[in-house]
């Protein structure tokens, strides 16, 4: 996927949003764009567990799930010594979730790449096409605007012979009230090296699944305007139980770059934005057309 970085201003509160795309020969088609954003804690062996805190900005209009479309804004990891198949993962919310071809509304959408066992009160596959491992997907309604507290760590069935159980909890620190996730086993040697730690380096994207219908032309978006607008922060990004913070981080959107789709089909990404606090480390990314700018979370 094509990206460029974000300007960065030290020690401000900055916006960043491209300006409109390139001329191009007519007609002119769009697909969704993609915002991206990397923190990375001080290098070490690993750490034990990762926090973050994800706050609804604004979620999207009803008008999107009623085209059987979502947002999903996720949190990224993986674990020391993770191969390309097995250790890396995502968490977080989804506005719309898919499972096993079936909407479900809100949920965290929470998966490890080749996990070999998950267990949750919520929803569980055991095939996830995506990952190769155990997907779990929790029906949760967030409300927006409130704080949401995501812990992963070793998880209550600790370890056993094939592996390492990983837990998430989301707190709602509005009435501190605690979900668990769920957990997934990962196994904890691979080609004889421990994987029981989490990298120094994370991430986050936002996405937007219009390009369902987008990338091969199924659907021939010409106005930026089609595409339904929504807001998620992330903020208090640490790790260890809180204790650490990142020591670096960096932003990028995807707007204005040319997408081919496998038939051919040719489309440009249209604009979003990222507001973000080089003091804080803090993002907001925003996904979708704003007929104004988004509000600004971080402002607060």
């Amino acid at each position: 996927m094509l990206l460029f970085q974000l300007c960065i201003l030290p020690g401000a509160t900055v916006v960043a949003q491209n300006s409109d795309t390139s001329k191009s020969s007519e007609p002119v088609y769009y697909s969704p764009g993609g915002t991206y954003s990397d923190w990375y804690f001080p290098a070490k062996e690993g750490y034990a567990s990762l926090e973050w805190t994800f706050v609804p900005v604004a979620d999207p209009p009803p008008s999107l799930a009623k085209q059987g479309l979502l947002h999903y804004y996720a949190y990224n990891f993986s674990l020391v010594n993770a191969t390309g198949n097995i250790g890396s993962g995502y968490a977080g919310f989804q506005t719309n979730g898919v499972f096993k071809n079936s909407f479900q509304g809100k949920v965290i959408n929470f998966s490890i790449w080749g996990s070999n066992g998950g267990k949750s009160k919520g929803m569980v596959n055991a095939a996830n096409d995506e990952s190769g491992g155990y997907q779990i997907m929790y029906q949760y309604n967030w409300t927006p605007g409130q704080q949401y507290r995501f812990e992963l760590k070793q998880g209550p069935s600790g370890e056993d012979s094939l592996g390492k159980w990983w837990g998430l909890w989301v707190t709602n620190k509005s009435n501190g009230a605690t979900d668990f996730i769920g957990e997934q086993r990962v196994p904890a040697v691979i080609n004889g090296k421990s994987v029981v730690l989490w990298n120094a380096h994370t991430s986050m994207f936002g996405e937007d699944l219009h390009w369902w219908q987008s990338l091969n032309g199924h659907t021939k978006y010409k106005d930026q305007s089609s595409f339904q607008p929504s807001a998620m922060a992330a903020i208090d990004i640490t790790a260890n139980g809180g204790t650490i913070k990142p020591v670096k981080f960096v932003s990028f959107i995807n707007s204005g770059k040319p997408v081919t789709g496998s038939n051919g089909f040719k489309s440009i990404n249209s604009k979003v934005s990222i507001y973000q606090d080089t003091t804080t480390f803090n993002v907001q990314h925003n996904l979708g057309y704003w007929a104004s700018p988004a509000p600004n979370y971080l402002k607060k």
